[in-house]
């Protein structure tokens, strides 16, 4: 007889302690909304005066911005499908939008740096005149609205990889604006025009590798590699060391968003073990030291024929 189990734990959360880490889908909406309302007004603001300006950091600022309203964009459509209930088609539900939007998020900030860098480098050497008063001022005015943004998405961002690509948009573009900011200043004070250029670099640097960051976090997911918070290696020794298991074949473990965590398992134990207390010690086990959300162990007393070792 084959027994399996498939016993839920809480969810894994890399700040448990936060309150708001775990505000409801609703309100994680509602911040979403504000903050890709806010961004996209000052996106059209930024590209319009530095058009106007002549400022690269302004143009890269706004550029930063659309890509900050796609990035918020996606996050606000990938926590109202992780709402939907499963169906036999789709028996997690779309808990996945969630990586597949921080995995679009950090690849378009990737290439937006790209692009950035080129367009810096250009200007370095035949940097054109530029408007100081009316970059510092609009320069202001992302700034504050950055920081707005920041404050809305912050404490929401531990529990959800993709509102952490979001608050990595945010984020770059609020160094963007003091940056913006601090080259108005000195071409106002010096007259020494690279300095927008030098600073975009800096910036896209900034863009750069917070994209790559999530990048390879989200791609890692979308694998259905092992989670970077679990050592499957002990996961599998862990297993080992309860005398009546002989064999592991077939260990699966993989995350299927940022919080949860699945594993599934044959093991071949010892017959005359009562397989019943075996399992619900090994769940238990499992549970309260890995912190795994859903996990399936099938027990049998000879391998199977489509049973690998392990892994």
């Amino acid at each position: 007889m084959l027994e399996h189990a498939h016993p839920h734990a809480p969810p894994q959360s890399a700040d448990p302690s936060g309150p708001e880490a775990h505000a409801s889908p609703r309100e994680q909406q509602r911040r979403l909304a504000l903050v890709l309302v806010l961004t996209l007004g000052v996106a059209v603001l930024e590209a319009a005066g530095g058009a106007a300006s002549g400022s690269l950091a302004l143009l890269a600022d706004a550029g930063h911005m659309v890509t900050d309203g796609s990035a918020v964009a996606l996050s606000l459509a990938a926590v109202w499908l992780v709402r939907r209930r499963t169906s036999p088609a789709r028996t997690y539900g779309f808990r996945r939008a969630e990586i597949l939007a921080a995995f679009l998020n950090a690849l378009a900030l990737v290439v937006l740096a790209l692009w950035i860098v080129s367009e810096a480098v250009g200007r370095l050497y035949a940097p054109p005149p530029v408007r100081a008063g009316m970059m510092f001022w609009i320069a202001g005015v992302g700034l504050a609205v950055n920081v707005a943004g920041f404050a809305a998405l912050y404490r929401l961002a531990p529990a959800n990889l993709g509102i952490r690509a979001a608050l990595w948009h945010i984020t770059g573009d609020l160094f963007g604006s003091l940056a913006t900011l601090a080259a108005a200043v000195v071409i106002h004070l010096t007259g020494w025009a690279p300095i927008d250029a030098v600073l975009s670099l800096a910036i896209a640097g900034l863009i750069g590798l917070s994209g790559g960051k999530i990048l390879l976090d989200s791609a890692n997911l979308l694998l259905d590699s092992v989670p970077k918070q679990i050592d499957g290696a002990a996961v599998g020794r862990f297993l080992e060391s309860f005398p009546e298991v002989r064999q592991i074949c077939d260990l699966h473990i993989w995350g299927i968003s940022s919080r949860e965590t699945m594993l599934t398992a044959h093991l071949v134990v010892d017959p005359a073990c009562d397989r019943d207390e075996l399992l619900r010690r090994i769940l238990d086990a499992l549970a309260g030291r890995f912190r795994l959300a859903h996990m399936t162990l099938q027990l049998e007393t000879t391998p199977q024929s489509t049973c690998r070792p392990e892994w």
